[in-house]
């Protein structure tokens, strides 16, 4: 069966306040329900003021994403009753929106088609005491997230599969933190509804998913129910469902509503906000190096592959500016792009680390990877003191510079030695088992403690063997 996949994702844009009051727009470590106002939970007589900063943040995202731009926006009432929404209607942008009809390209070269993007207010927080749906016999609702400012990015249906989604999600963090709208560390700072349809069935949308982990977990899990209700009872019902991040598996909340259900109306308090060209090429003037642009600056200036330069810049623009900033201390980009790709991203995806959540210094990175280069270190060493590093914040320094490696000579006296006492493995080598000398190279690693680079133990143990058999040919 084929899969029909769409996002509606919910950003949290990073303006200083909310988006109708001066309420702080930063919640950490803030108390339930202290970080709150009359205008934000609805209270009678209260008006809301727009933040400016926040429509020109979505007006950023609507350009970064090849949206075509409205010349005037305005604010409308969504009603609902659910405790998260004090008030019983949420302010946000539907007949209108910000921007429209963009697309955003993946690697595979399909455009995934951007509907809309608009901005709207964040509703409260809801809390189930046993974090679970179905086993809480009570809610709690905390207010302090009601009000904030989000960006809404509704894809059409365009995604065949999970990995397609990775991909998009892994792109668009990375156009929202080179814009400077968007923090990936604050609280909720990314949501999706995942509208999920087999061929034949009805759409299904999963309300709310936090993180690109659960984002995936949630489509699997649709993708294998829908077909087994398939299976059993020849359609899948049209409905809204919750996901549990605790057993990854989705429950019913109710029929799916359609758009008219809301009762769209204009909000009487907000006033018609006109976005004049000359205001919306002002803002495209200034939008930062996007990442596209950074990959093939990357590709250009420091002839690195394109896939190392897709992932310093795709997986998390933070890699992508310590790259750089090592490459002050070391200049050898082809370098560090493959140690930063592969053995440091590896270290940091075990431990579900961001570069900038560790102490990992470009400076001393550079001069682990430098030392490398100039045989001072082996790979394996160096390997061992990155997963060090990452691990424990620990200045490895010291280390580097103390690490005496050891010379050619001294591995061919071990290797010899190795060599005349595992005969027996020598002749399977000779015979074609390749794989016979793996112990000899493997107690010559471990005799000299990693500081031999397994690559030339392998040459001067295969050298030996090679010109041995020579001399008795001879």
């Amino acid at each position: 069966m084929n899969e029909k996949i769409g996002l509606e994702i919910h950003v949290r844009l990073n303006t200083k306040t909310k988006l109708f009051c001066s309420d702080h727009n930063n919640i950490k470590n803030a108390k339930p329900n202290s970080n709150t106002c009359p205008v934000c939970m609805g209270f009678p007589g209260s008006k809301p003021v727009l933040n400016k900063e926040a429509v020109r943040y979505g007006v950023m995202i609507a350009l970064a994403l090849n949206c075509s731009i409205s010349s005037k926006i305005f604010f409308s009432r969504k009603t609902y009753f659910y405790p998260d929404m004090s008030k019983n209607y949420q302010i946000t942008q539907y007949e209108i929106p910000i921007g429209r009809e963009g697309y955003l390209e993946i690697s595979n070269g399909k455009r995934i088609r951007i509907r809309r993007v608009h901005i709207e207010e964040d509703p409260a927080k809801i809390l189930y005491p046993t974090n679970d749906l179905n086993t809480s016999e009570y809610l709690l609702v905390d207010y302090n997230r009601s009000g904030m400012p989000l960006s809404e990015i509704v894809t059409e249906p365009d995604f065949s599969d999970k990995e397609e989604v990775r991909e998009f999600m892994d792109k668009l963090i990375s156009i929202l933190e080179h814009l400077g709208v968007f923090d990936a560390q604050a609280d909720a700072a990314l949501r999706a509804d995942v509208n999920v349809s087999i061929e034949n069935g009805e759409r299904v949308e999963v309300k709310n998913v936090s993180g690109l982990e659960n984002i995936e977990r949630a489509i699997t899990y649709e993708i294998i129910r829908q077909r087994s209700a398939y299976r059993l009872n020849g359609r899948v019902e049209r409905e809204t469902r919750h996901f549990s991040e605790v057993s990854g598996t989705t429950t019913k909340l109710r029929a799916k509503e359609f758009e008219e259900d809301y009762g769209y109306i204009f909000d009487p308090d907000l006033p018609i906000v006109k976005l004049s060209d000359e205001l919306i090429e002002k803002i495209k003037s200034e939008l930062p190096e996007l990442p596209d642009k950074r990959i093939e600056r990357f590709i250009r200036s420091y002839k690195i592959e394109k896939s190392f330069a897709s992932i310093l810049v795709n997986k998390d623009k933070q890699l992508a500016d310590f790259f750089e900033e090592s490459l002050k201390y070391y200049n050898n980009p082809e370098s560090l792009a493959k140690w930063i790709t592969t053995f440091l991203l590896k270290s940091l995806n075990w431990h579900k680390l961001r570069i900038n959540q560790t102490h990992v210094k470009p400076e001393v990175f550079a001069l682990l990877i430098r030392s490398v280069d100039e045989n001072k270190i082996s790979d394996a060493y160096a390997k061992d003191l990155i997963k060090i590093y990452v691990d424990t914040g620990k200045d490895i320094t010291d280390m580097i510079k103390s690490y005496n490696a050891i010379n050619k000579e001294d591995i061919e006296k071990i290797a010899r030695r190795y060599i005349e006492s595992n005969m027996k493995a020598v002749s399977e080598y000779k015979k074609g088992n390749i794989r016979a000398i793996d112990f000899i190279i493997g107690s010559i690693l471990k005799e000299t403690k990693k500081r031999a680079d397994p690559k030339l133990v392998k040459e001067i143990v295969i050298d030996l063997i090679d010109k041995e058999e020579a001399s008795v040919a001879q």
